[in-house]
């Protein structure tokens, strides 16, 4: 597979890497044997996050006698300094290491949740205590929303950005990435397979990989075709075929109209809707997670706002993708356990 170095990290990737979010999903024995093939096919980078329940634990068994070989990247969505440096043990312990490669905050998607971040006693104190004591060697971020996350990365403290991006998600092409690309700040890129809406990943992967501005892409894998599949697409050609172009039109015509990217960008909604969450429940992260206690709690919580919608539409005119929100939101009787 081809190289690429990871911004100013210096650290040199290959063009596909490992997302940790399926791996959930299958037994612990399947887990370990993706992951241990993943490493043993030549991906060396392994991304995962205390959020995805056993992923880390998972990881850290394949990969421990391989440590110095590979780069593990985690995430924490806390937002004190106490809790961050509380989790980053829990994933050292986990992940069977005495540092991680890339620590990220983990979806910082507003500017108030920034704000805490920065905040005396915030998560940026925790991330410059554990660099200093040699814990994390790089600091990065992840964000569904590009416009902030490109006014974050001007403020020079990560090194790398971890940001959905796919042919249906393409605002962080036009701005970000390119911007990151010149001031070296390494991208990372989630959501390669649109949460597995795409009618073929190949196309997608292609797509991702094909952009300069691109180093590496982690697309989730829960079995060993899966990985094949994309080790063969990341170690062949990048240019798009004239089918391929076509494939891609196809899927823009058919889910352009009702397909969350989840920029959220559509928030705040009046009545607290997690409007992105309910959009994106069925159609990607149970395909990707499966119900998880997070998920089962998040959805609860959505399940008993969505009948107060007051079909305002002011989520609809904030919408960079302009989709029918208020017809796309389930109705009363449209969000149930049994349904999802």
């Amino acid at each position: 597979m081809k190289e690429r170095i990871l911004g100013r990290t210096g650290l040199k990737v290959k063009t596909l890497g490992f997302g940790g979010i399926p791996i959930q999903r299958i037994s612990e024995d399947e887990a370990v044997k993706v992951v241990r093939h993943c490493y043993d096919r030549g991906i060396n980078y392994f991304d995962t996050a205390r959020a995805y329940t056993v992923s880390e634990e998972r990881i850290g068994k394949a990969l421990e006698d391989v440590r110095d070989d590979v780069i593990i990247a985690t995430k924490t969505q806390r937002l004190t300094k106490g809790e961050v440096l509380q989790e980053l043990e829990t994933s050292l312990k986990n992940l069977r290491t005495e540092w991680v490669d890339i620590y990220q905050l983990h979806n910082v998607t507003t500017k108030e949740a920034w704000k805490q971040v920065k905040a005396p006693g915030g998560a940026l104190e925790a991330l410059i205590k554990a660099h200093e004591d040699g814990k994390i060697k790089h600091l990065g971020i992840t964000s569904h929303n590009p416009l902030l996350l490109k006014e974050i990365v001007q403020e020079n403290i990560f090194e790398t950005i971890l940001v959905p991006y796919n042919y249906l998600t393409t605002l962080p092409g036009e701005d970000l990435l390119p911007f990151c690309s010149k001031n070296q700040v390494g991208t990372v890129i989630m959501k390669p397979f649109g949460g597995g809406a795409f009618s073929n990943t190949k196309t997608a992967l292609k797509f991702l990989l094909n952009d300069k501005n691109v180093d590496v892409v982690i697309p989730g894998m829960m079995n060993l075709q899966e990985v094949e599949e994309n080790i063969a697409t990341a170690s062949a050609s990048y240019k798009l075929s004239s089918e391929e172009l076509k494939l891609i039109e196809k899927d823009k015509k058919e889910l352009g109209t009702e397909y969350c990217r989840g920029c959220d960008y559509c928030q705040p909604c009046q009545r607290g809707i997690p409007i992105s969450y309910v959009l994106r429940t069925e159609k990607q992260f149970l395909r990707r997670m499966g119900w998880t206690p997070s998920l089962k709690s998040q959805f609860q919580k959505a399940k008993e706002l969505v009948p107060t919608c007051l079909k305002c539409g002011e989520c609809e005119l904030r919408c960079p993708y302009h989709l029918q929100i208020r017809k796309l939101l389930p109705s009363k009787d449209g969000i149930s356990d049994e349904k999802v």
